[in-house]
């Protein structure tokens, strides 16, 4: 889970703390220190508030599982007393222990109108830009989480989607760049297990736009685990200023997926910018050929097998591409395998069967 190296020993041994600037900035473009590394995030569009709440919600679980204290002098009470509620879920989760943030608490504030909505062009954030119950106003990309912020060939065309996505939804965007990731502190913990604190930094940046922030499931509520984005997670990084909430959890990703395909507004939209590819991404979208991308390949196949994908190659064939898979070693991410079971012609059945098989063969040695 975590990476302990030789200075976070050292750190841990002298109780050496790390610290919350004091001073909340106001800007398109700010900078900050963090355990004497610079941490950058960036705006165009938007103005963005760099608040203790904003680091502390960036930074709390990256120390905590250092074994190091976060400290600094004032922040929102709520934000505050919510970080009980997060080291105890996560501490159940992954046994990591409880250390504490140490901050006074500050006056709380009032929230603004805006509802923003956490949107990387996936098939979980598609969704709840078209279906969630409390439609967004504010559609948030982040640019350096999955993709680094130096791949500006990638990004272009990301902005370029956000954008039309918008535009055809009647939504503002806005794209926000940071070095969060490669921060030293930030890094030594797994995305897996980090991301919903670095979602919810997103939208405390945004707290003088926004008074609600949606993060998408990346599960259903009837396969749901530990994990850095979780329903019984999520609210627990809002503030008095920012409400957070977990959206989509009710509804399987096959299912998702259909009512996209069944939209019309969706379906075009999805159909020339859907993006869930992050470990071969290219400038025109997906590789075609991961395990995320092979997932959606499939998925389709079920629900709209007409549909063609302008951001998904297929250059090789379907069976094919299940075929060169390496197996899975997570439980939660085979759940959504199974889901196909039955649904699919019989060579791609057959390929996605052997996948599974093996792909549980490989947890079992895992566990042992």
């Amino acid at each position: 889970m975590w990476k302990p190296k030789l200075r976070d020993r050292i750190a841990r041994f002298l109780d050496i703390p790390v610290s919350i600037p004091s001073s909340i900035k106001h800007g398109n473009d700010l900078r900050t220190r963090i355990d004497g590394n610079s941490l950058h995030v960036r705006s165009e569009r938007t103005e963005l508030v760099l608040s203790p709440e904003a680091l502390g919600s960036a930074f709390l679980l990256p120390t905590m599982v250092m074994g190091r204290r976060l400290v600094g002098d004032l922040c929102d009470p709520v934000w505050l007393e919510n970080t009980k509620r997060i080291l105890n879920q996560v501490d159940e989760w992954w046994d990591c222990g409880v250390i504490r943030p140490d901050f006074a608490p500050s006056h709380p504030g009032e929230p603004r109108q805006g509802i923003g909505l956490a949107f990387s062009l996936g098939v979980d954030s598609f969704y709840s830009c078209f279906f969630a119950d409390t439609a967004p106003d504010l559609l948030i990309l982040a640019s350096g989480f999955d993709i680094p912020i130096e791949r500006r060939d990638i990004l272009a065309p990301m902005c370029n989607s956000l954008a039309s996505v918008a535009e055809a939804t009647g939504k503002n965007w806005t794209m926000i760049e940071t070095d969060l990731r490669v921060h030293h502190l930030f890094r030594r913990l797994s995305w897996e297990f980090s991301h919903g604190g670095a979602i919810a930094f997103l939208g405390h940046l945004l707290q003088e736009h926004i008074g609600s922030l949606l993060i998408s499931s990346s599960y259903d509520q009837d396969h749901l685990g530990p994990w850095g984005s979780h329903p019984d997670l999520d609210p627990y990084w809002s503030s008095s200023r920012l409400s957070i909430k977990s959206v989509g959890h009710d509804v399987s990703r096959s299912e998702k997926v259909k009512r996209l395909v069944n939209h019309p507004v969706a379906r075009s939209l999805i159909k020339n910018h859907l993006r869930i590819c992050w470990e071969y991404p290219s400038s025109l979208g997906n590789c075609g050929y991961c395990h995320k991308c092979v997932l959606m390949r499939m998925t389709l196949r079920w629900h709209a097998p007409d549909l063609k994908l302008s951001t998904m190659p297929e250059d090789l064939p379907l069976v094919q591409a299940i075929e060169a898979l390496p197996p899975l070693n997570q439980k939660l991410s085979l759940n959504f395998r199974r889901e196909l079971v039955g649904h699919l012609d019989p060579p791609v059945e057959r390929a996605l069967q052997k996948l599974i098989q093996r792909s549980e063969e490989s947890i079992e040695s895992i566990q042992k």
